[in-house]
């Protein structure tokens, strides 16, 4: 029995005609999931192709998918040479498109559009209750997911992001961080995983497992193996927003915040 569309998103309006059966479903999020990580490794190699970086001898998109933190799951040895600190959210722009374009043609053309389907609308009212729930997210709710095991254990959550911040960087550089990190990222990322993924899931085996699969998926793509606890509760958090209030206003600002803090952490204060 197909479920309506409406169980999946109730949105109020007055021309309940126009409302199609939806037909995106996790096979969207498989696939979107393939393209994004495909076109992402395109886009690397195009990059180090063109601009030729200095990788030092070692092989470069090793190296640089090692500096990605990528490095850890597929057995990639990281090398010393940094990259200019500008690829970081060049790098992106594959990732980002696919995700952003998984999510744009599911909901155009099987379901009824990214404002019905995945809550793909903002309120001014988001920005505070959004940038104060990602911040407080980043400095009370990730310290005190670590700071059980970091008095047993010696290790750096940042380690792998440090790597990539941790060099002279010009302003544009950093410039170009702050716009893919801060903006890029929680555009994209919250579109496909808190509004196709979260969704995807929901209809499949309800709220609560939407809400905690979608996080373990957000979490696990990442690749960061350290950091997967934090990601994880985030996308918990973000996915609740969503839920609370319908859209994927306040979850997209709440990732600005989130992402914020630890690049300005990264860069200036470390």
């Amino acid at each position: 029995m197909t479920k309506s569309p409406l169980r999946c998103w109730p949105v109020a309006t007055n021309d309940q005609s126009k409302v199609r059966e939806i037909r995106w479903g996790l096979p969207d999020v498989f696939i979107g999931l393939v393209i994004s990580w495909i076109a992402a490794v395109v886009v690397l190699i195009a990059m180090l192709a063109a601009f030729d970086l200095d990788t030092g001898g070692e092989t470069g998109t090793g190296s640089y998918v090692g500096r990605y933190g990528l490095g850890d799951h597929l057995g990639v040895e990281r090398s010393d040479p940094a990259l200019p600190l500008w690829t970081l959210p060049v790098g992106q722009l594959g990732l980002w498109a696919g995700l952003g374009l998984t999510a744009v043609v599911a909901a155009a053309f099987r379901g009824n559009g990214l404002r019905r389907d995945f809550g793909w609308s903002m309120k001014v009212s988001d920005i505070p209750v959004g940038l104060a729930v990602g911040v407080f997210a980043q400095i009370v709710v990730v310290w005190l997911i670590y700071a059980p095991f970091q008095q047993f254990f010696d290790f750096d959550v940042s380690e792998a992001a440090r790597q990539i911040t941790d060099r002279a960087a010009s302003p544009g550089d950093i410039a170009l961080v702050m716009l893919g990190v801060v903006v890029g990222a929680p555009i994209f990322e919250e579109l496909f995983f808190r509004g196709l993924t979260l969704r995807a899931f929901e209809r499949k085996w309800g709220p609560v497992a939407g809400v905690l699969v979608s996080s373990l998926v957000f979490g696990a793509v990442h690749f960061q193996l350290l950091q997967f606890p934090a990601l994880v509760v985030f996308g918990i958090i973000a996915a609740l927003l969503v839920k609370r209030y319908k859209r994927l206003g306040p979850a997209i600002w709440a990732h600005v915040g989130f992402n914020l803090i630890a690049v300005i952490n990264l860069i200036w204060l470390a």
